[in-house]
């Protein structure tokens, strides 16, 4: 373990242990979620499944609110999945995400906004049942990716440009593995297309975003202690800081 640092100007750093720690949080609360959307699946997923329509090629709703309960799915999934997400790194990683109001705050802000961007593409898809599907995991993805990145931003804004460069990196394995599901499910029934589409983005986003993230930031460390501290961006605290403690060093002579 490094010596205690100052968090103004040095990079976050995650033993092996908080790695694997963040990453099964995002297991357990993707996994969470995906229950939930398997429960409302139980209820409604016959309006689902009539909507693709009796043969695997045909895929025209006619319910024409569909298109917004997916898009109410989706909102509610990531917003709740995201605030636990916050919720447990405010617990176990108090000494890193200590602001918890300025995160929840900033959850909503962004989970709302994307509502209402992604409310017309939901609508615009909403005679493509298949496709719809597709917007909704990417919705869950983008959303996942959109508010760990955030959370970083508020805990260590110095570093902002590597954190984001993270989970970048999380989450297009995400992406990627749910792009090669969405191929490989060609050949399935309509309600097996709707359980992948539904129950695994949360899975994927949720666990390999902040795997992603925390690769990228043991690898700069490392970087780091070589003495390469390339995506270091002061902030005003950073800024103020560094001049107190230069002031304090100096006299000036005014005579």
């Amino acid at each position: 373990m490094p010596a205690e640092r100052n968090e103004f100007n040095q990079p976050s750093y995650l033993t092996g242990r908080q790695l694997v720690a963040k990453v099964a949080m995002g297991l357990a609360i993707g996994g969470i979620i995906s229950a939930l959307l398997f429960i409302v699946l139980s209820f409604i997923g016959t309006m689902f499944t009539s909507a693709f329509g009796q043969s695997s090629t045909t895929f025209s709703t006619a319910n024409p609110l569909l298109p917004l309960i997916l898009l109410f799915i989706g909102f509610l999934a990531t917003f709740i999945g995201n605030i636990a997400v916050a919720g447990l790194y405010s617990l176990f990683y108090s000494k890193k995400y200590y602001d918890i109001t300025k995160m929840l705050w900033l959850l909503f802000l962004t989970n709302g906004l994307l509502f209402f961007i992604l409310a017309p593409v939901y609508i615009l898809f909403g005679s493509q049942i298949e496709t719809l599907f597709v917007i909704l995991g990417f919705h869950v993805l983008f959303s996942v990716f959109a508010s760990a990145s955030q959370i970083e931003f508020t805990s260590n804004p110095n570093y902002a440009g590597s954190l984001f460069m993270g989970n970048v990196l999380g989450f297009a394995f995400a992406l990627l593995i749910y792009g090669l599901i969405y191929k490989l499910s060609d050949g399935s029934t309509p309600q097996e297309k709707i359980y992948l589409f539904m129950l695994l983005p949360a899975v994927l986003g949720y666990t390999l975003i902040p795997f992603g993230s925390g690769i990228r930031e043991k690898i700069y460390y490392k970087f780091y202690e070589l003495g390469n501290n390339g995506f270091y961006i002061p902030s005003p605290e950073a800024g103020m800081e560094t001049g107190w403690e230069e002031g304090n060093g100096d006299e000036v002579n005014v005579e």
